[in-house]
């Protein structure tokens, strides 16, 4: 029974598509429709589908709703204590470059002076042509 109300829709579907009659036709197949589906036997098997589905599932929806919220809960209270655990350590690595030989300091900035252009060079300015309409004249 299955298999045939599945044809006959696809096969109506497929009409509905795919029919060349024009908007007319559409349009009294598409209020067929309408009042097949809102006519009351109809909404009354809707009705007790709907309601026999809210009795299989349950209390499945607050089930999943309290589990994704205990989830992301951790996942918030692990990603602070990460960044709590990361800044105490750049906070000791920071004291440990202090702490550092000078000469490790000097070479890091040897290098990002030699990245860095220097502040006392400054491009000259270049005059000014003059434009060709005054050749012109």
């Amino acid at each position: 029974m299955r298999g045939k109300l599945l044809f006959i829709t696809g096969g109506l579907v497929g009409y509905v598509l795919g029919a060349r009659a024009g908007r007319k036709r559409y349009d009294q197949i598409a209020a067929a429709a309408n009042d097949l589906w809102n006519a009351k036997p109809v909404q009354r098997r809707v009705t007790e589908v709907r309601d026999a589905a809210l009795e299989l599932v349950g209390d499945v929806p607050v089930t999943l709703y309290n589990a994704g919220k205990k989830a992301v809960t951790q996942a918030v209270a692990k990603k602070k204590k990460n960044k709590t655990a990361a800044a105490q350590t750049s906070t000791t690595s920071a004291k440990a470059d202090a702490a550092a030989p000078a000469t490790t300091a000097s070479t890091t900035t040897s290098r990002t002076a030699a990245a860095k252009p220097k502040a006392t060079e400054k491009p000259t300015p270049t005059a000014k042509a003059k434009p060709a309409a005054d050749d012109a004249q």
